[in-house]
């Protein structure tokens, strides 16, 4: 169908009224099929009608009727499809012409993928392979043959060989520029190369496919063929982690289908979306759309769609966290997943089984000669008999073996994705756990701000009260002075010894004047004469969040303290870098050191863990004993 639909309907219709012959007329009505079947299928009709009128018994121009008929019922009736275009093969066979190769041609690239749709992927190459690349090839015409290199391409898609099939898509698009075909040809193999691209891993030359086909689409804004088009730019981004902006290429995509194939474009981009929905964690409506492609009768006779709602279902139950539904799904699927394997293994058994009755058929044949032969020739051919039962019987056990051995690797297989689906379980409940730890710290941390205030403006306030009447009461106690000045000192005391507690509690630093004078601070109060503490810092931002700058805060001195306290170091680097949204920190001391496997559990190490849980982080502690302890922690910060 031409990009400019309107244009294309324009010229017909002129045609049709202009003085013409009959046979001219005719084929104007057939082409007018094109255009009238996405859009009234009864007008589609009544020009197949009128166009077998004006044929007056050319068997030529009947059969290209034939060739339309199975295009009109392409999308709704296969099985009449496939009649009409078989009739048309039949009727232009005996034509040895340029217009009857390419048509026939046409036709049983349409009569391969009908076999396509009936998941006979086997049957498909052998129409396009056998049948339309030869009519293609008499017909010398480049565009048909590009068109056939498409269909094998997708073939092998199909069949999951990727590498082969970029050979044949590319081929094509190189055949199509070269002849400088129309666009919506190029504009197909273009979408079908991108959909391949996207399945070897290739995501850039998806992209640059996508990219190609833009400017080519952008005059006619009603083409079919951005269905396509969106589906492979979704695909991209969905492979790029970009969910959301995938989702909406694909409802784009859902929304451009039209023509004979837009059921089922718009039910193959919906699965696509379906996995999108899922990654992003979408669970409603996910289960919705597989819900409603339950209802399809079509979709459902495929086992491989069948298979697919069904851990769609499970997953998305699953997420919603409605456990008793998802695994009745998983059931499902896990109970059909072994039929299909059950189902291979008995076609292979019975294959084997005919192959047999054929061996044991011929022999029958050879003894009933063999009667009729000389002695000579009996003793010969039984001697053939005898080698031709064990190669057959032992050909017969291998296969057998082979097709055992491969139904025990798939059940295998099924096994260890039922494992796999308990471990999301199980890492769910893991993710539920770290959200409990990290609203814990969170309210730790604010009963910390809190008690920090209460001892400092409170208590604090109080015992400083009480220092400055004592120190009024000296001058008028000359006796008590030196049991006064020894109270004063112990409130004194007391003071500091609040003001340091306060301090550790919620560093006044660190809401002063930032994350990297608070740590600046913290190594120097540390360090003795016996302890050198080095801290260097790059690049630390005064924008981080409060809350975040804690918990930094946290895990520097939590790691300090256990390379003092427990590790016994009297030299420790410490290192705090931040790079964008990435925050590094690196520890290394020269202490004890300690096994990683035994004492890597202690509160300690608990409460940095935690707190590098709640930053989305990840932490690697590497120590050796009496040789010192290396931790490298990497947050999130964005």
């Amino acid at each position: 169908m031409p990009l400019n639909q309107q244009r294309y309907f324009d010229s017909l219709t002129t045609m049709l009224r202009e003085p013409g012959t009959d046979s001219v007329k005719a084929r104007a009505n057939f082409a007018l099929v094109v255009y009238w079947v996405s859009r009234d299928t009864v007008k589609a009709r009544q020009c197949i009608e009128e166009g077998r009128r004006l044929s007056k018994g050319s068997s030529f121009l009947y059969g290209l009727s034939y060739a339309h008929e199975g295009y009109l019922y392409y999308g709704s009736d296969i099985d009449r499809s496939e009649t009409a275009f078989k009739r048309a093969d039949s009727v232009l066979s005996p034509y040895p012409t340029k217009d009857a190769y390419q048509i026939r041609a046409n036709v049983w690239i349409n009569l391969a993928v009908i076999q396509q749709r009936k998941d006979d992927d086997r049957t498909y190459i052998d129409y396009v392979l056998n049948k339309a690349i030869p009519l293609a090839s008499k017909a010398g015409d480049s565009t048909i043959l590009a068109s056939q290199y498409v269909g094998v391409g997708v073939a092998f898609m199909n069949i999951e060989q990727y590498d082969k099939a970029e050979t044949y898509l590319n081929n094509a698009i190189r055949i199509y520029k070269s002849i400088h075909a129309s666009g919506p040809k190029l504009i197909s193999a273009y979408n079908r190369a991108g959909e391949n691209y996207i399945c070897l891993e290739k995501y850039e030359e998806a992209k640059r496919t996508v990219d190609e086909v833009k400017p080519l689409l952008a005059p006619y804004p009603e083409s079919e063929l951005y269905a396509g088009h969106y589906m492979v730019e979704g695909l991209y981004y969905h492979h790029q982690q970009q969910y959301a902006t995938a989702i909406k290429c694909f409802d784009k995509g859902m929304a451009a289908a039209k023509g004979p194939n837009k059921v089922y474009a718009i039910q193959e981009i919906q699965f696509y979306k379906v996995k999108s929905l899922l990654a992003a964690k979408i669970y409603g409506p996910a289960k919705d759309i597989l819900l409603e492609l339950m209802q399809d009768e079509d979709v459902m006779s495929l086992n491989s769609s069948r298979l697919e709602i069904y851990e769609g279902l499970a997953e998305s139950y699953s997420g919603l966290g409605e456990m008793k539904p998802a695994y009745e799904w998983l059931k499902q699927s896990r109970h059909l997943s072994d039929s299909l394997h059950e189902s291979d293994v008995a076609n292979d058994i019975n294959a084997l089984e005919m192959k047999y009755q054929r061996a044991e058929s011929q022999k029958r044949i050879i003894a009933l000669e063999g009667k009729n032969a000389q002695a000579a020739l009996s003793a010969k051919n039984s001697r053939l008999y005898s080698w031709l039962f064990a190669s057959t019987s032992l050909f017969l056990l291998v296969v057998a073996t082979f097709a055992l051995l491969y139904y025990r690797s798939n059940r295998k297989l099924l096994a260890q994705k039922e494992v796999n689906h308990v471990q999301q379980l199980i890492e769910i409940e893991q993710q539920q756990r770290l959200k409990f730890g990290q609203a814990v710290l969170q309210g730790e941390e604010q009963e910390r701000h809190r008690l920090a205030r209460d001892l400092h403006d409170g208590l604090g306030g109080m015992l400083a009260a009480v220092k400055l009447n004592l120190s009024g009461q000296l001058s008028g106690v000359e006796t008590k002075q030196t049991e006064l000045r020894k109270i004063i000192g112990q409130v004194d005391s007391s003071v500091t010894e609040l003001r340091r507690i306060a301090h550790n509690m919620m560093p006044v630093n660190l809401l002063k004047f930032g994350l990297e004078t608070a740590l600046r601070d913290m190594c120097e109060s540390l360090m003795t004469k016996q302890l050198t503490i080095d801290f260097q810092a790059y690049g630390i931002s005064r924008t981080l969040p409060e809350q975040k700058q804690v918990h930094i805060y946290r895990i520097v001195q939590e790691m300090l303290v256990n390379a003092i306290r427990h590790g016994e170091a009297d030299n420790i680097i410490v290192q705090c870098n931040q790079d964008g949204n990435t925050f590094l920190i690196t520890l290394e001391d020269n202490g004890k050191g300690f096994d990683t496997a035994i004492s890597g559990k202690g509160i300690g190490l608990s409460n940095i863990r935690n707190r590098v849980g709640f930053l989305d982080g990840n932490i690697e502690i590497t120590s050796v004993i009496n040789e010192g302890t290396t931790i490298n922690i990497e947050l999130h910060v964005g």
